[in-house]
């Protein structure tokens, strides 16, 4: 070990390669501090403001399940939350008005509705960033556009902000898979919902 003087005694002189070493190792110490800290400070923020969006393979909290989200039924609205559907398979389908892939879908996702009702749920899903609220929404339900696809009455979550950022998306539709056990399977922007598509999880009737 190289050692320099100081006050007249000798005292180990740490060389450069080990110095950079000592200051990265206290350097990761801060760090996982700081990090331990901000997980914290973002899990307690979270708690009272927005959930932590979610990736695939994660499990959705708690909260989901119980929640409230504003439904349009046919005209009418109705907060209720979506235990109902724990422990089957859920998707959750992100659309706007103005999507119409979004609408032409749901027929083939009626479809699966019907042959699985005790494994199989399907949510639509309207949130805020499509600008669109209850008004808007209600004028369209009404619509010839809509009226003439044969769908019967719209029911969707509508105005929502939670959803949205648990299950951040780009584009519409964008259908968010989540298994039985609460974890989210995957996410994708085409409808495996189809008669005319392999669907995952589901065997053919």
């Amino acid at each position: 070990m190289d050692y320099g003087m100081n006050g007249g005694n000798r005292v180990p002189r740490v060389s450069g390669l080990r110095y950079i070493a000592l200051f990265l190792v206290a350097l990761l110490f801060v760090l996982s501090d700081a990090r331990g800290q901000s997980r914290q400070e973002v899990g307690t923020a979270e708690g009272q403001r927005k959930p932590r969006s979610l990736t695939v393979g994660q499990k959705v909290p708690e909260e989901f399940w119980t929640k409230e989200h504003l439904f349009y039924i046919n005209g009418d609205t109705v907060r209720r939350t979506l235990a109902e559907h724990r422990g089957k398979i859920l998707v959750l389908d992100f659309w706007m008005s103005g999507c119409m892939p979004c609408l032409l879908h749901q027929k083939e996702i009626g479809h699966f509705k019907s042959a699985y009702p005790d494994r199989l749920a399907a949510v639509m899903v309207n949130s805020r960033r499509t600008r669109e609220d209850y008004g808007k929404i209600d004028r369209f339900a009404r619509s010839e556009r809509y009226t003439s696809l044969g769908l019967g009455g719209l029911v969707s979550i509508i105005e929502d902000g939670y959803l949205e950022t648990l299950f951040p998306y780009g584009s519409y539709p964008s259908y968010f898979w989540i298994n039985r056990r609460g974890i989210l399977q995957t996410h994708t922007f085409r409808n495996l919902l189809d008669r005319n598509y392999s669907a995952p999880f589901m065997e053919k009737k």
